[in-house]
């Protein structure tokens, strides 16, 4: 009897061991892994010429904004007017990607390092400034809480009104937020 008390026992502190925050990593601990770029970066897309996004905005490299206007209404800075090389995309990227990665350590609450990279893409693309102007107040209080189960159902409802690359892109951070799963479904 007591050897299936002790099995009882071990079983039942694993599972709730792994269920804890004790598993997870204070986000400010926490940096972007490759793996986490390499999403991010797939999901941007590497344009070398000025282009307009989605929004109609001037844009550039792995979504690096030049200016809230388009193209054909501005004058491109002469940086960005004979296009740009991979290296410099890449730099900019990573100058794009280190604030976002900051308001997602400032959060200031224990994260799987999956969890982190689920967080900065969806800032990478809403922008830094989303928690703070209320972009996602449920999420953010969420994640306050430490609700983990109710902050990964709020990235399926940030979609722009059912817009059909953010409803795959919100997808894609789910399952990576909720099971380590990359998968670009683009």
């Amino acid at each position: 009897m007591e050897i299936l008390i002790e099995g009882y026992e071990t079983t039942f502190n694993q599972i709730r061991t792994s269920q804890s925050d004790d598993d997870r990593t204070p986000s400010k601990e926490l940096r972007i892994s490759e793996k986490g770029i390499e999403f991010i970066k797939s999901w941007e897309a590497l344009k070398l010429k000025a282009y307009n996004d989605s929004k109609g905005f001037c844009t550039i490299g792995y979504g690096h904004l030049i200016e809230r206007n388009s193209c054909e209404n501005i004058t491109i800075p002469i940086e960005f007017q004979g296009g740009v090389i991979q290296a410099k995309a890449d730099l900019m990227f990573a100058s794009d990607l280190a604030p976002v990665e900051k308001v997602v350590q400032n959060l200031d609450i224990p994260l799987y390092q999956y969890e982190y990279v689920a967080l900065a893409s969806l800032l990478f693309n809403t922008g830094k400034n989303f928690f703070v102007e209320n972009g996602a107040p449920k999420m953010y209080k969420y994640l306050q809480s430490k609700d983990y189960d109710l902050v990964a159902n709020e990235f399926l409802d940030i979609t722009n009104q059912g817009d059909k690359g953010l409803v795959r892109r919100r997808k894609a951070e789910y399952n990576i937020f909720t099971k380590d799963e990359y998968i670009n479904n683009k």
